[in-house]
């Protein structure tokens, strides 16, 4: 018995290829490194004085929350020169769809 009605519409396929990207790890990982690296260089800007005397003259809050930017900006450039390729998730979530199928007893062939 063959149920082809399970079969992915291009529409699909492209929807879920922009989700799955949308909530690629190196975007959140990004996002969360720029956000803290904001609030740190802030930090580091507003206690100016205060950095060097507990750290031994290095302005480590500035110096830390920059380090962070850069990395933070690292992760989306790697995200958009590199992107996950829509054929590994399309492949990845029609296999799932195959072993769901199996497991209920469906052929899908």
């Amino acid at each position: 018995m063959s149920d082809n009605n399970t079969a992915m519409t291009e529409e699909q396929k492209a929807a879920l290829v922009r989700s799955t990207r949308r909530l690629d790890l190196r975007r959140i990982l990004g996002g969360l490194f720029v956000l803290y690296g904001v609030i740190v260089t802030i930090v580091g800007i507003v206690h100016w004085n205060t950095d060097p005397e507990k750290t031994g003259g290095i302005h480590i809050n500035l110096w830390v929350g920059l380090s962070m930017l850069v990395g933070g900006l690292l992760f989306f450039l790697w995200d958009r020169l590199n992107p996950v390729p829509a054929e590994d998730i399309i492949g990845q979530a029609e296999a799932e769809e195959h072993q769901k199928a199996a497991g209920e007893g469906r052929d899908l062939a």
